[in-house]
């Protein structure tokens, strides 16, 4: 199988997370526009940052006069997490750094649900063009979502207040039924633990630092279960049950 086969087989696995950025990246454009920027700073933005939720951040922050250094250090608080996501997919993805970097690049919250779901059911030698024709997809997708809000975006919502809150919801939607997908039973505890943990520092600390503190959380409280080790356990109950069932007869 080819290259270029299996990179389709990633874009035909990021179809859902394109249908889920195009309105997102729709209403960050018209916000975009709203504040000031121009059409290229807009796209470049987009281009260069592509984090979501950073990029709305970005937009509040320009409109209140926010100073860069500003803007940079809680950017990168916010996307912190994608620490803890990279260590979780890195076991499919070559060693070689000139192959991770764009890996990482392209690494977001759906990119990642995505990718954790099925990313270790393709065959070894495929993962990494699967992987990287899913993160091209999402990124084409918030660059087109993004030049369409800014070209289009403004007509529609003067005709229909109510979009761009609708646009807005279409991400959480997305990554709320991706990440049901790649919830498993062993997972059950650590999500309540940081759930709670999540909910309190919303309440008392911010929406960042709950974020972060909800991610830490998960990842102190999960312990995940050896599949090598449990498929030799069953496999020696297996054969001893065998031996029970042969010395019986």
């Amino acid at each position: 199988m080819s290259v270029l086969s299996n990179g389709w087989r990633g874009v035909q696995a990021g179809v859902p997370v394109l249908l889920g950025y195009v309105p997102v990246a729709m209403a960050y454009g018209i916000a975009a526009k709203g504040v000031g920027l121009s059409f290229w700073e807009t796209v470049l933005i987009s281009v260069f940052v592509y984090a979501g939720a950073s990029q709305f951040f970005i937009l509040a922050a320009i409109k209140l006069g926010t100073p860069l250094p500003g803007i940079v250090a809680m950017v990168s608080l916010l996307n912190a997490r994608h620490l803890l996501y990279g260590p979780l997919i890195a076991k499919w993805l070559p060693q070689a750094l000139g192959r991770r970097l764009p890996a990482a690049f392209w690494l977001t919250d759906e990119v990642f649900a995505t990718a954790f779901h099925a990313m270790g059911q393709q065959p070894a030698q495929t993962q990494f063009a699967w992987y990287m024709g899913l993160g091209l997809t999402a990124w084409l997708s918030w660059i087109g979502g993004t030049i369409i809000g800014l070209v289009a975006g403004s007509g529609l919502t003067a005709e229909f207040p109510q979009v761009d809150q609708i646009l807005r919801f279409a991400l959480v939607a997305l990554f709320f039924s991706l990440a049901l997908l790649s919830v498993k039973r062993p997972m059950l505890r650590a999500l309540l633990i940081a759930s709670v943990v999540t909910l309190v520092c919303l309440i008392y600390v911010g929406a960042t630092p709950a974020i972060l503190a909800g991610t830490i959380t998960a990842w102190l409280c999960f312990a995940p279960v050896d599949q090598a080790a449990t498929a030799i356990d069953s496999e020696v109950q297996g054969q001893h049950s065998e031996g029970a069932d042969h010395g019986t007869n």
